[in-house]
């Protein structure tokens, strides 16, 4: 029989201190706001802040603090910058969320 007082849902110290700091990287309205855009698939910088709906300057702050976390990858198209989230776990992350408010 096991004690539930003693077991950890996550007992690994390495898969802790990834999920904080992802936590932590997602726990910016705005950045929450850019991953719930990325969502379904890739998105140019010009639709992510019209969806948003702030600013071009913060917007791109708030993209390279994902991208340089390894949260969001981006790509170049001509002269448009398009991102996509890294990791699908990601997603799964804010699909949990997400059933805390439907």
């Amino acid at each position: 029989m096991t004690n539930l007082a003693t077991e950890a849902i996550i007992n690994n110290d390495t898969h802790i201190i990834e999920a904080a700091g992802r936590l932590k990287v997602l726990s910016h309205p705005i950045r929450l706001k850019i991953i719930c855009q990325l969502g379904y698939g890739e998105k140019t910088v010009q639709t992510l802040i019209d969806s948003v709906g702030t600013s071009q300057s913060n917007v791109s702050q708030h993209l390279a603090i994902m991208r340089d976390k390894g949260i969001l990858t981006c790509r170049k198209n001509a002269t448009q910058v398009i991102y996509k989230v890294a990791n699908k776990s990601t997603i799964e992350l804010v699909k949990l969320l997400k059933a805390f408010y439907s």
